[in-house]
């Protein structure tokens, strides 16, 4: 789920740039920037889908955009640090990443604070974000486009336990994704968190090295998790959310248009 104003604003920005190719400027226009994007989100998950449908067409009058999936051009909690050394321009990335750096960003970590996608885009794009927004620019040379609506994260286990409480996690092996943030949800929720990448998830679920999972139900159906599985617990104790991070780099290098 994007915020409309920046689709808006970017959707412009193409079609000025379209005509300006008749100006004497056409050959500066004419050179396109590449926009790497880097994520372990496969190419058929709702966020592949979305950015390729709907960003890389809005940019293509300035820009290519180049997705890398599964996290093959950088590992998963990697992408902001290769953005701030000007190595990458463009990655999906999380409060809880984001939290690594900033420690002010878990306040937007913990379960249950977030009631849905729309609250999501009225937090984000409240006055109350713009400190926020602003040191992840200054220190670490990200800018956040955006917030993209993931789903409501459900606990996905190997066994057919009964889980009616935090009581019934203890001692399950919970995978969460490796930061600080992620682990402490999963002790919050009864489970042993174990850190793992993404791309690791569905061997380990097969080999019992985890017991468990979370996720929302459409990145459950993409990566087949269910294959490994045997049941969904119907937790919804994130109202997840990605933001889009950008170059603030090679934001800076953009005309307004």
């Amino acid at each position: 789920m994007f915020g409309s104003t920046s689709r808006r604003a970017v959707l412009t920005g193409a079609a000025a740039l379209a005509a300006g190719a008749l100006s004497p400027r056409a050959g500066r226009a004419a050179e396109k920037i590449k926009l790497r994007m880097s994520t372990v989100a496969t190419p058929t998950d709702q966020r592949s889908r979305a950015l390729e449908e709907v960003f890389g067409p809005a940019v293509s009058g300035f820009a290519i955009y180049e997705p890398h999936y599964n996290g093959t051009l950088f590992k998963q909690a990697t992408e902001l640090e290769a953005i701030a050394r000007g190595n990458l321009e463009m990655a999906i990335t999380s409060a809880q990443e984001l939290a690594t750096f900033f420690p002010e960003f878990s306040v937007f970590t913990a379960g249950y604070v977030h009631r849905d996608a729309a609250h999501q885009v009225r937090v984000f794009n409240d006055p109350l974000m713009q400190p926020f927004k602003e040191k992840a620019e200054k220190e670490l040379g990200v800018k956040l486009l955006t917030v993209m609506y993931l789903g409501r994260r459900q606990l996905n286990l190997r066994t057919d336990k009964k889980i009616r409480t935090p009581e019934d996690l203890a001692g399950v092996k919970l995978r969460m994704p490796p930061t600080d943030a992620w682990q402490f949800l999963g002790k919050a929720l009864g489970a042993n968190p174990v850190p793992m990448a993404f791309t690791e998830v569905y061997t380990a679920l097969q080999t019992g090295a985890i017991d468990a999972q979370d996720n929302p139900l459409p990145t459950v159906r993409d990566s087949k998790f269910y294959e490994v599985t045997k049941q969904i617990v119907l937790t919804s104790h994130l109202v997840d959310l990605n933001y889009l991070a950008f170059s603030k780099k090679v934001w800076d290098k953009l005309t307004p248009e």
